[in-house]
């Protein structure tokens, strides 16, 4: 045992021990170092966790407040700030002729608030164009009540003056335009959608999306941090993290939780499990940084143990 401790106590073997270990776990497979319940107890260990502690919501908020007071502290805007080969891979992603679904797409963007909102959009704009069009008839109308009123004393209609009888036309005018305008606007929504649909799923005009994604992609480069901090500071993260923290704690009370989250936990080890560790991390290309920073990291831990007063009265 004293042995043990004086090898311990040198840096360079408790490093060999360390990367050792590392080796053993990176030969094991996925599903041996981290089982499907496991995974999920863990999960709903951390949920709780994060959602009972009292500091979380305040440490969001200091988070988002420092967030706010980096992007405050220039005028610069966010092209000059993200490095160049960011910006570069962010273009050759966006810029990629990818053709979705059009099903897909209609099953996101046809939804009930969002058909309501273009709905009023091309109402208004069919109304406004209707009270254009319909103004010179308002205008005859109009002459045509001045001279009902020159000519009153004269001339009677069976239902009233003439002026009246006028007025009123520019009114049913306007009342079935308006009629007009509602049924046409619902009819037109589904080929609206559709058409939008078709624009974005069409895999001809898949050049087109990608044009129109890199021009949004450019828009936004060319916001400034400050304006990135207001619409920061506008999200009101806080509460939003509210909201989620009161969702999660009535979905983790619930009883089809915990067989959810196995559920989830087993579908994401599905594919993983049976393979090694080792083969994953090298698929992805982070074989060498596990093996370099995961041995520092787990030596470290190892000494802080080694240094503990419980590890003295164990190995006494």
């Amino acid at each position: 045992m004293d042995a043990l401790r004086e090898k311990l106590n040198d840096e360079k073997a408790v490093l060999e021990l360390a990367a050792l270990c590392l080796e053993v776990w990176l030969d094991k497979p996925v599903q041996h170092l981290v089982r499907s319940e496991v995974a999920a107890a863990v999960a709903r260990q951390a949920l709780e966790g994060w959602l009972d502690s009292p500091t979380a919501l305040p440490a969001l908020a200091r988070g988002v407040d420092l967030v706010v007071n980096e992007l405050n502290a220039t005028d610069k805007p966010l092209k000059d700030v993200v490095a160049r080969d960011v910006r570069a891979a962010l273009k050759d992603v966006v810029g990629r002729p990818v053709s979705p679904d059009r099903t897909l797409v209609l099953t996101i963007i046809d939804r009930g608030p969002t058909r309501e909102l273009v709905r009023q959009l091309l109402l208004d704009f069919v109304l406004e164009f209707g009270r254009r069009a319909s103004a010179p008839v308002a205008g005859v109308a109009r002459g045509l009540g001045s001279f009902a009123r020159m000519a009153g004393d004269a001339v009677k209609s069976r239902t009233g003056t003439l002026g009246s009888l006028v007025g009123a036309v520019g009114s049913e005018v306007e009342r079935q335009m308006e009629k007009r305008a509602v049924e046409f606007v619902d009819s037109a929504l589904s080929g609206v959608f559709g058409q939008l649909a078709d624009a974005i799923s069409d895999p001809r005009r898949a050049a087109e999306a990608a044009e129109l994604r890199l021009a949004m992609l450019d828009g936004v480069m060319e916001l400034t941090l400050p304006q990135l901090a207001r619409e920061v500071a506008n999200a009101d993260v806080p509460g939003g993290a509210e909201v989620l923290r009161a969702g999660l704690k009535r979905w983790l009370a619930s009883a089809a939780a915990d067989d959810e989250l196995e559920r989830l936990s087993a579908l994401a080890l599905k594919d993983l499990g049976p393979r090694k560790l080792r083969e994953v991390l090298d698929e992805v290309g982070l074989l060498s940084v596990v093996r370099a920073r995961g041995a520092e990291a787990l030596a470290e831990r190892i000494r802080e143990v080694v240094a503990s007063d419980a590890f003295a009265a164990f190995c006494a």
